[in-house]
Parts: structure tokens; sequence; C-alpha cells
């Protein structure tokens, strides 16, 4: 299992993207965590946890998950899979390894992303404070420190999933998205105009239940358990497809 562990270690790194995304997905980061800060002439525009909330917003998230997509998506678009699978036939320890890289990656990211964040805190001075409310992009309640994590890795999850599960690098990046910001949106509007007739299916679509367990919307809702249910759920597909022996 430990040279699994160190070859997709040393994959991930030789890969030119993984640096190029990592760098955009700092920078997102600290734009969306500047922003706010730097523009408003004023004192305490912003709160701690507000600040270290940003690597929360989705399109910072989009570019981690390229990276995650990539795991398996890459190796299935170039052929490189069956390389792969000659070095270690055990699939089981291929989906291990990838699987574990792909969350220290993101967390490693993240943490930098964190620390990025104290330093702009820091030169920002007097408008970031402990004393206010502060804001988040993503809706009414700052994120804590450990959900903005959950979130992270679950997202980075789910694109690594759909990559394994379609063979289709492009779909695990895209779809996550899509399903963020058009398709349940687009939903939750088909309901309103049917009075209600699939809310079955929209009070249980995975980016909703997402969104209102980080902002705590219905805090009566298992919102955070269904959402996770999606992911473990495509999670469990993806392996049982990629058991079978088709590379």
């Amino acid at each position: 299992m430990i040279s699994a562990l160190i070859y997709e270690w040393r994959r991930l790194w030789s890969v030119r993207s993984t640096w190029i995304v990592g760098a955009i997905y700092l920078f997102i980061v600290g734009g969306l965590g500047a922003g706010p800060v730097f523009l408003v002439q004023e004192v305490n525009i912003q709160s701690w946890a507000g600040l270290y909330s940003t690597p929360s917003n989705v399109l910072a998230l989009v570019a981690l998950s390229v990276v995650a997509a990539q795991a398996f998506g890459h190796e299935y678009r170039y052929g490189l899979i069956r390389l792969t699978l000659s070095e270690y036939p055990a699939r089981e320890r291929v989906l291990l390894a990838k699987t574990a890289i792909t969350i220290a990656y993101a967390t490693i990211m993240l943490v930098i992303a964190w620390a990025m964040l104290g330093v702009i805190g820091a030169l920002a001075g007097d408008r970031v404070s402990s004393h206010v409310q502060g804001s988040t992009l993503n809706g009414s309640r700052i994120p804590s420190l450990f959900d903005v994590f959950l979130w992270t890795i679950a997202y980075c999850i789910l694109a690594f999933s759909i990559s394994l599960l379609a063979r289709n690098l492009a779909l695990g990046i895209v779809l996550p998205l899509l399903l963020a910001t058009l398709i349940e949106p687009l939903l939750g509007v088909i309901n309103q105009v049917a009075k209600n007739r699939i809310s079955w299916l929209v009070d249980n679509l995975p980016m909703t239940n997402a969104n209102n367990w980080l902002n705590m919307e219905d805090a009566g809702s298992n919102a955070g358990l269904i959402f996770a249910a999606w992911v473990i759920g495509i999670y469990l597909l993806a392996t049982a497809r990629f058991a079978v022996k088709d590379a």
C-alpha cells in the first residue's frame, strides 16, 4: 500500500496542471478574501471567521475539483490507467491510494489558503476584527473551519467519484458546478411553478442540501446527512464500476 501511495503522490506532483490549478485556487481564495477587505476604506469590515470561510466558495472549490477529477480522469483520458494497473493489479489499493492522496492534496491546499488569508488579515489591520459579525459570499451564516474542511473534502470526493464513474475528466469537473449553479436552482424554480409537486426531489438534491447545511437554513433538517449520503453513494457506485476489469 505504501508503494501505491508513493506512486500516486509522485504522479500528482509530476502533472503540470497540479501546480497551475493550485496557484489558480490560491489566487481565487486570495481575491475573494482580500476584495471585500481592501476595497472598502472602513474599519471592522470583516471578521476573522468570515475571512477564513472564504475557501468554501464554489469558485475556489471548482479549481480544487480539477485535480480531484484528474486522479482517474487524467489516466483514463490518456490511457495511462493500464500502466497503473499493470504496476498495481490490486484495484482496491489503487482506489484507496488515489482517494487518500486526493484528500491529502485538498487538505494541504486548504491549509495553505488559510495561512494566506491570515497574512491578508494581518495586512488589513483594523479592517478585520473579531468583534464584528463578518460576512461570507455563500450565505447568511459563516461556517466553522471544520465545516469548511468537510465541505472542501466532500466536494473534491464528489468530483473524484463522478470522473471515475463516468470515465470522463470534464464531467467530474463540470457536473458538480452545474448542479450547484444551474440545474438545482432551475429545479427549484420549476417546483415553485408546479406548486411544490416535485418537492420530494428538490428537498433531496445534493448541492441544495450542502448549501442548507453550510448556512443552517433549517436547523432541524438532515441536510448534512443527505449530502453525505450522495457523496458516499456516488463514491461506492464508482468503486463498484472500477472493480469491473474494463481497463
